[in-house]
């Protein structure tokens, strides 16, 4: 066992084990009558620090967390140095709080995401056996007799390999096509004139269509589907579906899925009609992309000239924040398709905090590392969440 598994198992050796007789060997130790009265105090608020299914609620780096037990409902500022060092706001924990004033934290503890809460608590629930969700008793006993398990369990969704899909829900690839102009002047005026180029500009043409059109009827996603989108930060309510730009003697389209490139295929066919010959047409999957990336020399992408890292998380955070602005109101997978917006009056409401959670989780610890993030602090009030989140 390394460091970590051994803690693991020493804490449950002594705090949680059932003897013969009755007791952990904590407990027995604590009630030994030749202890000095400080001593039996400390052994004994040792041996009463059961394990935890807690939610932190609030952090002062190296000082205290408050911790909310999401089994029994109560709530404790609990002193730490350093596991308030690792915890952000909304983070899931799984640990031990000793009484003392101030209570504090024993023995080894693990941090999950919010969105891992709904697989731990059926793991909690599985072990439990009980029959009603809110059987608290029941629940409590299988922290107390599984801890073990619980401290080294791995959420299935940690498993789950990532794929990846377009705003429209399908598989992304690289997809292009080539066509040959035969007749190069009428096709360079014909894009122009599509795409109401200047003289000077690039002859290239982004063919776009309304968000709210792609994502409307997005079918469900499999677990670990991740959405890509590209586009301009200016105008988020119209997504990009191709490019089309004029190389020499050929029209060349690019995009990011096979079902986008073939109406490419048919748009450029209606426009151009016989200005332009297809010639050649490949869809390469993003996987076997990814794998080319991963197995070719790595090097720093430079950022764009006169761009500072400062600039670059201003104009990200810029971005991501936007880009939350248009999240409340686009269908959801895990909300039944339904838009944050409309599934906070509904029954899924409490699935609109946990995700609202895992955002603002998210963004403290991208905040903490210096990386770009949105501002979602106006999420709370947008969606009619600030008591529930606040209380």
């Amino acid at each position: 066992m390394d460091d970590d598994q051994l803690q693991i198992f020493a804490t449950w050796f002594h705090n949680d084990r059932e003897l013969t007789g009755g007791d952990t060997p904590a407990k027995r130790y604590a009630a030994r009558p030749d202890l000095p009265e400080d001593e039996r105090a400390a052994a004994s608020r040792i041996a009463g620090a059961r394990l935890g299914f807690h939610r932190v609620i609030a952090v002062e780096p190296s000082s205290w967390l408050v911790l909310e037990d999401i089994v029994r409902g109560t709530r404790a500022r609990v002193r730490s140095q350093n596991v308030s060092r690792e915890a952000v706001g909304w983070d899931i924990l799984l640990g031990r709080v000793m009484d003392g004033d101030p209570p504090s934290l024993w023995g080894p503890t693990r941090f999950f995401e919010p969105c891992d809460e709904p697989e731990l608590l059926a793991e909690l629930e599985r072990l439990a056996g009980a029959s009603e969700k809110t059987d608290e008793a029941a629940l409590t006993r299988a922290l107390r007799d599984n801890a073990i398990e619980l401290m080294r369990f791995t959420p299935p969704g940690w498993s789950v390999e990532p794929s990846f899909f377009t705003l429209e829900g399908d598989p992304v690839a690289h997809g292009s096509a080539i066509w040959e102009a035969r007749d190069l002047a009428a096709a360079r005026d014909r894009l122009r004139d599509l795409g109401g180029l200047r003289p000077g500009e690039p002859i290239e043409v982004d063919i776009t269509v309304p968000r709210d059109a792609v994502v409307r009827g997005r079918p469900e996603l499999p677990p670990g589907a991740i959405v890509l989108e590209a586009g301009p930060i200016d105008d988020l309510d119209r997504v990009p579906v191709a490019t089309v730009r004029l190389e020499g003697a050929e029209l060349r389209a690019e995009a990011m899925s096979e079902a986008r490139l073939d109406r490419v295929i048919e748009i450029v066919g209606q426009d151009f009609g016989d200005l332009a010959e297809l010639s050649d047409r490949e869809v390469v999957p993003i996987e076997q992309r990814l794998d080319e990336r991963r197995s070719a020399p790595q090097c720093p992408t430079p950022l764009p000239p006169g761009l500072t890292p400062a600039d670059e998380r201003r104009l990200v955070g810029g971005f991501m924040t936007e880009r939350m602005r248009r999240w409340l109101d686009e269908p959801h997978p895990q909300l039944d398709g339904r838009t944050p917006r409309a599934a906070v009056a509904s029954n899924d409401r409490a699935e609109v905090i946990r995700l609202v959670r895992g955002i603002e989780n998210g963004v403290e610890r991208a905040s903490r590392r210096g990386e770009p993030f949105g501002e979602v602090g106006w999420l709370r009030e947008e969606l009619g969440l600030e008591d529930d989140l606040a209380a």
